[in-house]
């Protein structure tokens, strides 16, 4: 994970066949935690207890009224609402990472090459 005013927010995942990049620019809250804890009650909203059931078969969700963007749109008043802010979260085997940004992140998936032996 890359975060900075000059290229914002750049989330890469690693897999055996695939990188995921996303890249979400600028964004205007991230909050990371190890995925150890937050699936022991920290996502109780409806929308993660049905990705849960699922598997969590993809890596990026968009969460409409969730208690992340709640606490931001409480703390930042009527400008959430007028930059129309989007919450995001992005599952790994590793970490869970929510972002709240205005903008809808830019995704490139690179396939790796095959190995032979």
């Amino acid at each position: 994970m890359q975060n900075g005013e000059k290229n914002g927010l750049i989330i890469t995942l690693l897999s055996v066949k695939y990188d995921v990049i996303i890249n979400f620019g600028a964004v205007s809250a991230i909050r990371m935690l190890d995925e150890g804890i937050t699936l022991n009650g920290l996502f109780n909203d409806e929308q993660i207890q049905d990705f849960r059931n699922k598997g969590f078969d993809n890596v990026i969700y968009q969460i409409i009224d969730g208690e992340f963007d709640d606490f931001v749109g409480k703390i930042s008043g009527e400008l959430c609402d007028y930059l129309n802010l989007k919450h995001y979260v992005v599952i790994s085997l590793n970490f869970i990472v929510e972002i709240i940004t205005e903008w809808e992140p830019d995704i490139h998936i690179i396939e790796k090459d095959k190995v032979t032996n």
